[in-house]
């Protein structure tokens, strides 16, 4: 169910006064169906406030009927009466702004029923110039000239066309550039990682030989040691036996001229002994 607000005024002595008591009778343009239940086309009346406003609650329309609201009764010179459509609305819809429909075909009445009327011009630019001062109104001028700014239209797009299809070949093209620089900045950088991964493999292995010139260099400098240690060694014993022959050497000589001076020397008790005897 939709609920239509209803707003009325007159006018008066001082501008617009409230259409107070007045009676609206609503009724739809044929029977229609609500879920299972066929409506028939019956009318109901609601009376206005003091303030000259109402609220109905309906069923929103569909594309089969459409409700004639009449306001005002048959003697009044002010009664109208409209066909409008209703929209299916959680809300409260104004009447004021309900779609204006034709009775008979359903079809919305675009113009609200005013008479449709325009406006002639001898030229496009007139053309423009009352179209802007009568924004409400349709304006015609000749056809020559419609066709001559179709034209102007038609070579500019045309020529616009041209320069982006310009600009896009030399968008394709920079893109290509560019991609082809990507990719050989990407090559670039490869055969560089290549080259640092050359020299960090050829630094190991310098590291790897240094470290064996230097196992050798400490393993001679360890038999250096060695040798070193053991000619002392030699030495040391070398020196004690040359020590040992002097000593026995000069030992020796000793004894010898001890002996020597033994077996020199006469006896002179026994020559006097002898000599003694012989006389």
């Amino acid at each position: 169910m939709t609920q239509i607000k209803f707003d009325f005024g007159h006018p008066s002595t001082d501008g617009i006064a409230d259409l107070a008591c007045e009676t609206v009778h609503v009724v739809p343009t044929s029977r229609f169906n609500s879920g299972k239940r066929i409506v028939v086309r019956d009318s109901f009346e609601v009376r206005l406030d003091e303030s000259g406003t109402a609220t109905v609650t309906v069923p929103p329309t569909d594309n089969t009927f459409a409700y004639e609201v009449t306001v005002g009764e048959s003697p009044d010179a002010w009664r109208f009466v409209r066909c409008v459509q209703v929209p299916d609305s959680s809300t409260p819809v104004e009447f004021a702004d309900l779609v204006d429909v034709d009775a008979s075909t359903l079809a919305p009445a675009l113009n609200n029923g005013a008479a449709l009327t325009y406006l002639m011009a001898s030229s496009l630019q007139e053309a423009q110039a009352m179209s802007a001062a009568n924004p409400g109104q349709m304006v015609f001028y000749p056809e020559g000239q419609a066709k001559t700014v179709a034209s102007q239209i038609l070579e500019d797009l045309t020529d616009t066309r041209a320069v982006v299809e310009s600009q896009s070949a030399a968008a394709a093209q920079a893109a290509n550039a560019a991609q082809a620089s990507a990719a050989g900045a990407q090559e670039a950088s490869v055969q560089a990682a290549d080259a640092v991964q050359a020299v960090s493999e050829q630094t190991a292995q310098v590291s790897a030989n240094v470290a064996a010139v230097q196992s050798v260099a400490d393993s001679i400098s360890e038999s250096k040691a060695v040798v070193e240690s053991h000619a002392n060694e030699a030495l040391t014993a070398i020196d004690e036996a040359v020590k040992s022959v002097k000593g026995k050497a000069s030992d020796a000589t000793g004894d010898d001229k001890a002996e020597t001076t033994g077996e020199s020397t006469p006896d002179t008790t026994d020559a006097a002994a002898d000599g003694s005897q012989e006389a």
